[in-house]
């Protein structure tokens, strides 16, 4: 018996969208869509990817920026084209310090806005806060307190949940890890059914077995953690 040793797997964007269509029952064998179908696929399947960026925070989405505190400012924009020129975060997980001369990572308490805008505004020091507001295609990170020129020679670091990469050409393929191929797909041919026509019965047991390959494909997305429970002793 003879395995192929091959652990990667890759369709390109058409590919992913005839997939789609084919299970709507709309093509016969050996049929391919037309260039109208494609164009109109790419664009349902682009608005998937970006509604996908509201499931969570995937541990395989995961990244991390460092950048150096500047004097007497308190926040950093951060998005392609911005001072920090990366993909902006969709959310923001973790964050932590490390001072010049020192090995060691000082957590920072990542925080809500609300609680940032209690602060006094006037207050300078070493940043031992942040807090994340994201915008449309850039969001602004605010550190607290607002470094002083003792801070410059720190460097912070924010691990963060990256945007999904949309498909732009046919030969793209997905920034999802393949474990994803029948998510999207199915909750691809759920999406464009209508435009095609398919009975409301059809498209409900669709949207079903949608359903069911994107709930086991978030399965594997979560870090593995321990759960520690302790009793209150404050009351």
């Amino acid at each position: 018996m003879s395995t192929s040793g091959i652990t990667v797997y890759q369709i390109n964007r058409d590919a992913i969208i005839t997939a789609a269509i084919r299970k709507l029952g709309v093509l016969a064998e050996g049929q391919t869509p037309t260039a109208e179908a494609i164009t109109d696929g790419s664009t349902a399947l682009n608005m998937l990817i970006a509604q996908l960026r509201s499931i969570g925070m995937p541990l395989w989405a995961r990244k991390t920026h460092t950048f150096n505190p500047v004097a007497a400012q308190q926040v950093y924009q951060i998005g392609i084209g911005k001072a920090l020129n990366v993909a902006y975060p969709i959310h923001v997980l973790q964050a932590y310090r490390m001072d010049s001369g020192s090995t060691t990572r000082i957590n920072m308490e990542v925080i809500p806005n609300f609680n940032l805008n209690l602060y006094p505004t006037t207050s300078g020091g070493t940043p031992i806060q942040l807090s994340y507001q994201p915008f449309i295609n850039y969001g602004e990170i605010s550190v607290w307190p607002t470094p002083d020129s003792s801070a410059t020679s720190s460097t912070i670091t924010v691990v963060y949940q990256s945007p999904f990469q949309y498909f732009n050409s046919s030969t793209d393929t997905m920034d999802f890890p393949e474990e994803w191929y029948l998510a999207i797909v199915y909750n691809l041919a759920t999406l464009i059914a209508p435009e095609w026509t398919i009975p409301l019965q059809d498209r409900q047991a669709l949207a079903m077995e949608a359903a069911k390959y994107l709930e086991m494909a978030k399965e594997n997305g979560p870090e593995d953690g321990s759960l520690f429970i302790q009793p209150n002793r404050r009351q």
